[in-house]
């Protein structure tokens, strides 16, 4: 049996955390990434783990060289890859891909359907109301037909190798069941490639903590913010910071031995250098914020998948 090359890396790093007593994040987490690409709404990937949604009955496009399988919907292959079918039932479905024994997933969240204007709630979880007209006539601001009920299981998901669907949570209504969510499989994508760039830079984390993920428009006015635009409200936007040592605030990444603004500003020098070095099928355009301290928490960044550059 030939082993690909990525998985003679990805097994010998496991070995050799293990000698240095390191434990992988999990076995799951440790592939990370594979040897050929995948292409998604435009985009294209190499990461072992890949998250994105879809209306029942949609249909998507994978554009792949290799042999697909799924739990559920129907498959069709087509000259470059797959287009699947979701199945009327919302939940989670995930596609195997395999090429030459290397394989990946792709979860794909079926929704729960929503009418924008109906109802400001889905089954009791406060929504609220998007604009009717979406920022800029851009699609990816249009009001979402669906959620993605999450379950306690579904909490645990990894929407990406070193990320989990309950990281991106919105913090309202705790304990509330059901609870709903957005992501955004470029978003995912610009942060496993940021926490890439964050280990390359001597940060030995798992993931990066994510501050805050999607928000819902009722969650967003309740805190002040009573933009229609934000990304948060499409699931495409995360505030994020790094804390290895696990004390819920930003790590003293210059070394001064404060954390301040200067710590927050030196992730966001990491996300620079991947937006200047890689083109837009790699790291879609979008935002990077720098936001520090305050009472309530520490210095984080924003990123985000808007399409266009945007830097505060």
């Amino acid at each position: 049996m030939t082993i690909p090359r990525s998985g003679l890396v990805a097994g010998l790093l496991i070995i050799l955390m293990s000698l240095a007593g390191i434990a992988p994040a999990s076995a799951e987490a440790g592939a990370g990434r594979v040897s050929y690409p995948m292409e998604l709404d435009g985009l294209s990937s190499d990461l072992a783990i890949l998250s994105t949604m879809a209306m029942p009955g949609e249909a998507v496009r994978i554009t792949v060289d290799a042999e697909a399988s799924a739990e559920a919907g129907t498959l069709t292959e087509t000259g470059d890859g797959w287009i699947w079918r979701a199945p009327e039932v919302p939940g989670l479905v995930r596609l195997t891909l395999d090429r030459a024994g290397e394989t990946r997933v792709l979860n794909i969240f079926v929704l729960t359907a929503w009418e924008n204007g109906e109802s400001d709630s889905l089954n009791g979880y406060r929504i609220g109301a998007y604009s009717p007209t979406p920022f800029r006539g851009l699609a990816a601001y249009a009001a979402p037909a669906g959620f993605i009920h999450v379950t306690d299981e579904l909490r645990e998901t990894r929407v990406t190798p070193h990320f989990k669907l309950g990281q991106f949570l919105c913090k309202q209504q705790p304990g509330h069941d059901p609870t709903y969510v957005l992501i955004s499989p470029a978003t995912l994508m610009k942060l496993e490639d940021l926490l890439a760039r964050v280990r390359a830079a001597g940060h030995e984390v798992d993931t990066l903590t994510v501050m805050s993920g999607f928000r819902t428009p009722w969650y967003n006015a309740s805190i002040g913010n009573h933009t229609t635009s934000s990304r948060h409200l499409f699931g495409g936007a995360a505030d994020v910071y790094i804390d290895a040592d696990g004390d819920d605030r930003m790590d003293d990444l210059t070394g001064d031995g404060r954390v301040d603004i200067a710590d927050a500003q030196e992730l966001a020098r990491l996300a620079e250098g991947l937006a200047a070095e890689l083109d837009e099928a790699e790291w879609r355009p979008g935002g990077i914020g720098i936001y520090r301290a305050n009472a309530v928490h520490g210095p984080f960044v924003h990123i985000d998948s808007r399409g266009y550059r945007a830097r505060w």
